[in-house]
């Protein structure tokens, strides 16, 4: 069955009246990443597009296809963030795909600009689901004072919105830091296909090269354990998720009724 709510779905008649009723996209950005033994690969990209379609179901919009292309590390270009720097990168975080920020900055800004100039978007929600995505994102925005040819930029990351109901539900479960791959982020991903979570990989696993130079650099505590993977849950997942889509869908109706276009 077909979901309106996707671009790439839409049939050029309905794309062009769902544009015209509610002229709001949304974009998931992310790397295929590392998130230890216990997440698949495109859990960045993956949670961010789960947020997006389900903000989308709430305030009417398209939802433009994943985008897989992300900056590593550093945003500052020379240094961790172009080719030289990502080799080094991804050698700690096999099999990560990084791309460097000049060509996604180039990239992220063409998107933004074909939106408004092209299509004729009044907002576009932005969601980087991973971190140096959302960076970038947010400096494009600044750059621009939130506007690109017309169009209101809406940048949203993994913890922009839910941080409340994390760090409420850490301290209920005792989880004294919030990591990279760590019990939110998995959950998150599990909203979307609990298969893509498996915890029992993570009981035995011996320490890769993102673990050894977490811990060499970081300290141990940086990577999640056995013990905080063990309580992540659908529940919880869905709750992140839900709350989540509920504010960035506000959030993106808010900025389109402050344009002047009736929202519907």
């Amino acid at each position: 069955m077909r979901d309106k709510r996707k671009y790439e779905e839409l049939f050029p008649d309905e794309f062009a009246e769902e544009v015209k009723r509610c002229p709001i996209i949304y974009c998931a950005f992310g790397p295929m990443e590392y998130h230890c033994p216990h997440n698949t690969l495109g859990i960045d990209p993956r949670k961010a597009y789960e947020i997006c379609l389900r903000a989308a179901a709430i305030s009417g919009g398209v939802v433009f296809p994943m985008v897989p292309v992300a900056p590593g590390g550093s945003m500052e270009v020379g240094k961790m963030s172009e080719r030289d720097g990502l080799k080094y990168r991804a050698a700690t975080t096999y099999p990560s795909v990084f791309t460097s920020v000049s060509l996604c900055a180039k990239l992220y800004y063409e998107l933004f600009e074909t939106f408004a100039d092209d299509l004729g978007f009044k907002v576009c929600v932005a969601f980087g689901g991973h971190g140096p995505a959302g960076t970038l994102i947010k400096h494009i925005n600044d750059t621009h004072d939130g506007v690109i040819k017309g169009m209101r930029l809406l940048p949203c990351w993994s913890l922009s919105h839910n941080m409340d109901l994390v760090e409420e539900e850490y301290k209920l479960l005792e989880i004294g830091r919030i990591n990279h791959g760590g019990m939110w982020e998995s959950a998150m991903f599990m909203a979307g296909n609990p298969e893509f979570v498996n915890p029992e990989k993570l009981k035995n696993a011996v320490p890769g090269p993102y673990e050894k130079y977490m811990f060499e650099k970081h300290g141990s505590e940086t990577v999640p354990t056995y013990e905080e993977i063990s309580k992540v849950s659908v529940e919880f997942g869905e709750r992140l998720v839900r709350t989540t889509a509920e504010r960035v869908a506000a959030d993106a109706l808010k900025t389109l009724a402050k344009m002047g276009h009736d929202t519907p």
